[in-house]
């Protein structure tokens, strides 16, 4: 009776090396991919709170006639107007600008955190009596903003 002559069944160990090789890989890409969209999502949920506190600028506007800048009209905003409130990973601040002495608006800018890097987004709302629109955009630390109070640290 010959013990070797019978076939076995299974894996060689090359074999499970291999499948395992592949799935570390195919586990690396997934995880790059889901970083990505998840710190995506982090800058979109800014970007809704901005949207959320400008919405609240509207808002105190309507009731007061005048735009929010700092001190008690802040904590009006965050008391009655649903201005969203600053967390230990994003804070957001707003004022008021006039253009050229005679449009008024305001501003809403935000910075997140997102693995330890600063990400800064500025809203500006359209300024009466004039034809500038509203405008998104990010920026840096180190940016030249001309509104004041408007910067990019924590």
């Amino acid at each position: 009776m010959n013990i070797f002559a019978a076939k076995s069944k299974g894996f060689t160990l090359i074999e499970l090396a291999i499948v395992v090789a592949i799935i570390g890989i195919l586990a690396a890409v997934a995880v790059t991919v889901f970083d990505t969209f998840s710190d995506n999502s982090k800058v979109d949920e800014m970007k809704s709170e901005i949207l959320i506190a400008a919405a609240s600028q509207e808002k105190f506007y309507l009731s007061q006639g005048r735009y929010a800048t700092t001190g008690n009209d802040k904590a009006q905003l965050l008391a009655y107007y649903s201005f969203p409130k600053d967390t230990d990973y994003m804070k957001l601040k707003t004022g008021v600008v006039v253009k050229d002495g005679v449009g008024m608006g305001y501003w809403v800018s935000g910075v997140r955190k997102i693995r330890g890097e600063l990400h800064c987004w500025l809203y500006t709302s359209s300024f009466m009596d004039t034809t500038e629109a509203t405008n998104f955009r990010e920026f840096k630390a180190g940016d030249s903003i001309n509104y004041n109070g408007v910067s990019c640290t924590w």
